[in-house]
């Protein structure tokens, strides 16, 4: 599934693990374009990215399974820790249900320190789609 943006999210493999999450980790090498003019005394990676990279999870494991999954928004976000270049950060993510719409915990963590953690509004795209939202619990 390769794409022209996988230079803007280049998440490792997304796998799902035991407990039902989807994990993955990311590490920004210095030259990435993420860092470019911002902060360039002491580069840090920007919290969009981080989200970017969270939405991205989603919409992989939409993929996998023949569905178009969005991110339609993040809410009860909290940054806890600044990442630098060249440290790996790793994200689990709550899976989507087979449900239309719900809302994913997930969490960011770095070196076994919490980064960032929320949760954000996911939806399956397809015509038609009704249901209603069930908030998915995160569990580990």
């Amino acid at each position: 599934m390769p794409s022209a943006y996988d230079k803007w999210l280049p998440l490792g493999e997304v796998q799902v693990s035991a407990s039902g999450l989807l994990e993955s980790t990311v590490r920004l090498e210095r030259s990435s374009d993420w860092f470019s003019g911002h902060f360039e005394e002491c580069a840090v990676v920007p919290g969009v990215a981080i989200l970017a990279f969270v939405a991205e999870m989603v919409r992989r494991q939409g993929h996998g399974q023949g569905r178009t999954l969005e991110v339609s928004g993040f809410f009860k976000v909290r940054f806890r820790r600044a990442v630098f270049p060249e440290e790996r950060i790793h994200i689990s993510v709550v899976a989507m249900p087979s449900l239309p719409e719900a809302e994913l915990q997930f969490h960011v963590t770095c070196d076994g320190n919490s980064v960032a953690q929320g949760t954000l509004k996911a939806k399956e795209n397809r015509p038609g789609a009704l249901g209603t939202k069930e908030k998915v619990p995160m569990t580990h």
